[in-house]
């Protein structure tokens, strides 16, 4: 093989590497197809702890809502970017590539669960890209065709889960009590403190002889008192619910929100696994035959 016999090194340490890269990838795509398809999709409510997969639509948290800083457009979670094309360079220039980090809910019929969405693959139900003339576009184009007769040196690009998206949401479920486990002494003691800081209400409410001082025993009234006010807080807050968090694993596995549908993101990591594999086959083959051209096998 003359051809063959003829390559450099460097292509031949490429060829196995990319052999070595495809099948990993190609491995890992069809190892996250068979976990997606073995994975019961779990309703909020009577999730396991740990890894789960939910179903669900995404909605607000009570407080302020989410919009995309770029266009405005209500969400609940966003990225977004800004480059600049100068004229001769084929490098663009980032001006702004920043992504949301604000907590939404994933609501299904049996409840509502907090999804922390940092560190997430995120696939969205919304991408779009544009250009214009500043560094901060003057309009927003319009769903279709309008994208493409935008022009300028600026670039935006953003992506959007939308507010009701039906969305697929893989990670780690935990529940959080809402009332951590009480440390009273701790507790009284800073309410004590911060008592001290305000001395004449302080003496108003126990100085009991009015002589100015708080004394060994006006001081007890005072503990007893700050120790019935932490109980009390303690008692109000274990009426509050606790909180179903989805999060990214601690174990660094796959975290995803996704607005495809199941049966389409199995069907696409088969087939891009497979895709990869061959490819994979292919580079190693090749690799293999430069190897034997060269007599080194």
């Amino acid at each position: 093989m003359p051809l063959l016999a003829a390559l450099s090194p460097g292509v031949i340490v490429f060829s196995a590497l990319s052999a070595v890269v495809l099948l990993a990838t190609g491995l890992r795509r069809l190892a996250t197809a068979r976990a997606m398809a073995d994975t019961p999709q779990s309703r909020i409510r009577s999730a396991a702890q740990g890894h789960v997969e939910l179903l669900g639509r995404a909605r607000w948290m009570p407080g302020p809502t989410i919009q995309s800083p770029l266009s405005g457009a209500a969400c609940v979670w966003w990225h977004y970017s800004i480059e600049f094309a100068q004229a001769g360079d084929n490098d663009d220039i980032v001006i702004t590539d920043e992504t949301s980090d604000d907590l939404f809910y994933l609501t299904d019929t049996s409840g509502d669960c907090i999804v922390d969405p940092v560190g997430a693959r995120v696939e969205p139900s919304l991408m779009r890209s544009w250009c214009g003339s500043s560094e901060r576009p003057g309009r927003v184009p319009q769903p279709g065709w309008d994208s493409w007769f935008s022009f300028g040196p600026y670039r935006y690009s953003e992506q959007l889960i939308q507010l009701d998206d039906l969305l697929i949401a893989r990670g780690w479920f935990r529940t959080q009590a809402a009332v951590a486990d009480a440390d009273d002494s701790r507790e009284v003691a800073a309410l004590l403190g911060e008592w001290k800081r305000d001395r004449r209400d302080l003496l108003s409410r126990f100085d009991a002889n009015r002589d100015g001082n708080i004394d060994l025993q006006e001081w007890e009234a005072a503990r007893a008192a700050a120790l019935e006010q932490v109980r009390a807080q303690h008692c109000q807050d274990a009426a509050l619910p606790d909180a179903d968090i989805l999060s990214r694993p601690p174990d660094g596995s796959d975290f995803l929100l996704t607005a495809t549908p199941r049966q389409t993101l199995i069907a696409r990591d088969l087939r891009l696994g497979w895709t990869l594999l061959v490819l994979a086959a292919v580079a190693a083959i090749f690799t293999l035959c430069a190897l034997q051209a060269e007599g080194l096998i």
